[in-house]
């Protein structure tokens, strides 16, 4: 019998509300300044990235960004249903901690390796992938790449290279859509590649973690 062990789970869809991501686009413009820029990223700070402050979710009073809360909260919601094996209505999404913030890359911006080591759970919604369809030199740059989490130094010979995609050491790379979420263990080291469009990329990040209650 073959067992499958160590499986990391990651969910991607698509929100689907055009208005939602419009309206989102609009809000992350007017606070692309210094009001909203993080005064010392955990990163450091990179040529063509802009990086907010770690609170963009907590901004309810703007009608898009807490429809896009609620949007996130559901989603995860039933991410950790299904992998925890409970129902919805068990999982308390208020008692969750969360920090959240949003990117603007430009032409040649990336972001080099990392992982969220003080979190749970990490959440990426792309809010414009900066690609009207008429880009075809660099089209589908600015990938998002998650890293082996063994980091294996595995010998491949031509069966360590043919092993199937759920078992094999290759890292796995998403181009967002337009309204994409993925969500992932934060212990998952990941990166966006270098973006080469002419329009500004735009995605919003949260990390989710459980807070320790007193008994």
């Amino acid at each position: 019998m073959i067992q499958k062990l160590f499986s990391t789970p990651i969910y991607h869809n698509n929100i689907g509300d055009e208005s939602l991501r419009k309206s989102l686009y609009r809000a992350i413009a007017s606070r692309k300044n210094h009001k909203f820029k993080h005064p010392n990223s955990p990163q450091g700070e990179f040529k063509n990235l802009f990086e907010s402050r770690f609170d963009f979710l907590q901004e309810v009073a703007e009608p898009a960004i807490r429809q896009l809360s609620i949007q996130i909260d559901t989603h995860l919601n039933a991410f950790l249903a299904v992998v925890t094996g409970s129902e919805p209505h068990d999982i308390d999404m208020k008692s969750l901690g969360c920090e959240s913030w949003f990117h603007v890359t430009t032409h040649g911006g990336y972001f080099q390796p990392h992982h969220h080591p003080n979190a749970s759970w990490s959440v990426v919604y792309c809010v414009d992938n900066g690609f009207s369809g008429q880009d075809s030199d660099f089209e589908e740059s600015g990938h998002l790449v998650f890293i082996d989490p063994r980091q294996a130094s595995m010998f491949l010979d031509e069966h360590g290279r043919q092993l199937h995609r759920d078992i094999s050491f290759d890292g796995a790379k998403y181009f967002l859509a337009n309204g994409d979420v993925v969500i992932f263990p934060s212990y998952l080291h990941h990166y966006v590649s270098p973006y080469y469009g002419d329009s500004e990329r735009i995605t919003v990040a949260a990390n989710f973690w459980g807070r320790h209650r007193n008994a």
